[in-house]
């Protein structure tokens, strides 16, 4: 689809629908990206049980809105040198490809996570199907417990990025100290004093 300026007044009721603003106008990597983002952040924050997740929406919702009018308000000259690509640099199968090389640790912790958590919820599934009436407490902790275990490691994940970036924060002032220490009062170096 070929993209172009199109009616204000249809571009602007587009644009409350995350991406559909972009789609209509033609942007159509970017505007699926868009959804995508958005339709994620909601099954992310309903799997793990944490509404304040879905806050993120609120942000996404504005985004897509305000850029699919702003690439309405654009000159034909500006508009025309708009590149349809998705976002965060996953443009086709390479981007895709160096965005997991890149991130490839944090890939694999997500989808371990969802592996866990779907093993856990079937075995559920099955053991309450399985066992006699009298042994259906088992099943049935083991959903309430599976019910909060996406939460219990979303939550250590995000404690665990607070140390990284706490401990990346003291090493940063412990480098500038010293490199303080080296210089005397003349600004120039011990070693080269020395």
């Amino acid at each position: 689809m070929k993209t172009k300026k199109k009616n204000r007044f249809l571009t602007f009721w587009a644009s409350c629908i995350p991406g559909a603003g972009e789609m209509y106008m033609g942007f159509m990597k970017m505007g699926l990206s868009m959804m995508l983002m958005f339709a994620f952040t909601i099954l992310v924050a309903v799997w793990t049980n944490q509404g304040a997740i879905a806050c993120f929406c609120a942000v996404e919702w504005f985004y897509c809105f305000f850029y699919a009018n702003h690439l309405a308000s654009l000159n034909d000259d500006d508009f025309k040198m708009v590149k349809d690509e998705y976002l965060f640099g996953l443009d086709a199968f390479p981007g895709i490809k160096t965005f997991a090389e890149k991130y490839h640790k944090w890939v694999a912790c997500g989808l371990i996570l969802i592996g866990i958590s779907l093993l856990w919820s079937t075995v559920t599934d099955l053991l309450y199907r399985l066992l006699p009436e009298s042994y259906r407490f088992i099943p049935r902790s083991m959903g309430r417990i599976g019910d909060f275990i996406p939460s219990i490691l979303i939550g250590c994940g995000i404690i665990f990025l607070g140390v990284k970036l706490l401990e990346g924060k003291k090493m940063e002032v412990a480098e500038e100290e010293k490199g303080i220490e080296q210089k005397t009062p003349d600004g120039e170096d011990r070693e080269n004093q020395q």
